[in-house]
């Protein structure tokens, strides 16, 4: 969990997260030239699930010849459906999908709280209930033709985009109330040319649940870490892998007395290495401790699940 404070550099397009054990997480703010694209991907997805559902259903009613009889019905139920799609659709994907909605994953941004964490219902809540009061200052349509009727406008999402300068951390209206901020997703690259010097690393991989899967903020800390290790001497490693490692092995259910440099070792074979390599690996294991049988079912035969 991250409670850390928050710094920006003097270009205000980044900002960090520093964490109680003072690991720093670094973040790339989103601008709106980058969350217009993906509001829009967004905006797309809905009009298509309406135009489907109108389609379908005004089709399906025709052909079952009921269409005179509950046509305000399904006009009703149409309408429900647009106002559904119009203030739940955020919330709904912002919520369960990491604070991703389907633009946002396409434009590789994320919406996370300005702590560091991962956003909640009450927040996705907030931020998207308000995006209304972003869209302000509304444009009348009368204003391009005197016959269009008045109660139509057009927002300028005027006051979303001077919240978003002023701000250090590009946050609209409702990011301000939920307390969130909308980053660029880092793409998951491995570290460069790092050698894994103990094989029981791969054996040790083997042990991770297979569903277990490496968010952007722990692939950064792991990345930094395996580049720096080898700076690092063998007390010293345990030390700071301790801060990542001890969570994970008891979410793995793996030997209290498992190596906490040999466990983050071990997750960045599972997770930027590729099957061939990973194989590789496993082989000369083997080749070292030829009683390692393959596969999870033997844990305690795995060397890599004792401290060293």
């Amino acid at each position: 969990m991250f409670r850390g404070s928050i710094s920006n550099d003097q270009l205000g397009c980044h900002t960090r997260v520093i964490t109680p054990e003072n690991i720093a997480f670094q973040y790339v703010l989103a601008g709106p030239f980058q969350r217009l694209p993906a509001f829009a991907l967004d905006l797309l997805l809905r009009a298509i699930v309406i135009v489907i559902l109108l389609l379908g259903g005004f089709f399906l009613m025709a052909w079952l010849n009921l269409l005179p009889a509950m046509g305000s019905m399904f006009g009703f139920v149409f309408l429900v459906s647009v106002f559904g799609l119009s203030w739940f659709y955020g919330i709904f994907f912002e919520t369960y999908f990491n604070g991703r909605t389907p633009g946002k994953k396409l434009m590789r941004l994320r919406v996370i709280s300005v702590d560091g964490r991962p956003i909640n219902g009450l927040q996705a809540t907030l931020r998207n209930v308000l995006r209304s009061a972003d869209m302000n200052v509304m444009l009348s349509v009368q204003i391009f033709s005197h016959e269009a009727p008045p109660y139509y406008f057009i927002p300028t999402m005027t006051i979303g985009l001077v919240s978003m300068l002023l701000t250090a951390r590009m946050q609209r209206v409702g990011d301000l109330a939920a307390g969130t901020m909308v980053v660029v997703e880092a793409r998951r690259l491995a570290p460069a040319s790092v050698p894994i010097d103990d094989v029981r690393a791969y054996g040790l991989a083997e042990l991770i649940p297979a569903n277990f899967q490496v968010g952007s903020s722990l692939a950064q800390a792991l990345g930094l870490y395996m580049e720096n290790r080898k700076r690092l001497k063998a007390n010293r490693r345990e030390e700071v892998a301790g801060l990542l490692a001890r969570p994970l092995i008891q979410r793995f259910q793996l030997l209290p007395d498992t190596s906490h440099d040999l466990l983050l070792c071990a997750l960045y074979v599972r997770s930027f290495l590729t099957e061939k390599q990973r194989q590789q690996g496993v082989l000369a294991l083997r080749g070292m401790h030829p009683a390692i049988s393959a596969g999870p079912s033997q844990p305690a035969a795995y060397p890599s699940t004792v401290a060293t």
